[in-house]
């Protein structure tokens, strides 16, 4: 009996250790996205989740998982992993501050809030950098929308169903 309880105990710790750790899910929201950049056009449905720093964004077009979105330290798409530095200047075409595309799919205020006015259903903002960057971003209930129409740069999130 001795034995058997030594060799249940080995395997249950052994499959414990391998086990992948799953992120704690704070939120589970299903939403459309629609980016649109110089060099990307991507449109579909998926989920967005996100828990403490790690965020998660699968946009599914035609049944095909066309995006996966993770981000903690770095981001990775599909797989493959940069810096928040390089992510920005790949999908913004600018040395944004790092956290901005958080920010934007959690529907929160940008730069600090800067230029931030309340409306009755959420907020706008309006920032503009000399020759840089012209961006209109506004959250209400049904979504965000992120635009710089120095860089033609847009992101509309429109948020479906309920969150969980």
């Amino acid at each position: 009996m001795y034995r058997f309880f030594i060799m249940f105990a080995g395997i249950m710790l052994f499959f414990s250790a391998c086990s992948v750790k799953e992120q704690n899910i704070e939120t589970s929201q299903p939403v459309k996205l629609l980016v649109k950049t110089p060099s990307l056009k991507l449109s579909g449905i998926g989920f967005y989740k996100r828990g403490g720093k790690y965020a998660n964004l699968q946009i599914f077009s035609g049944g095909v998982a066309v995006l996966d979105y993770k981000s903690a330290g770095n981001i990775c798409i599909n797989d493959k992993c940069m810096t928040r530095g390089i992510f920005n200047e790949k999908l913004f075409l600018q040395p944004h501050y790092n956290e901005l595309i958080d920010d934007i799919l959690a529907q929160k205020p940008i730069y600090k809030s800067h230029n931030l006015t309340k409306t009755d259903s959420g907020f706008f903002q309006h920032i503009a950098e000399a020759e840089e960057f012209d961006i209109s971003y506004e959250v209400n209930k049904s979504g965000a929308e992120f635009s710089d129409l120095q860089n033609s740069v847009i992101i509309q999130i429109t948020k479906l169903g309920k969150e969980q």
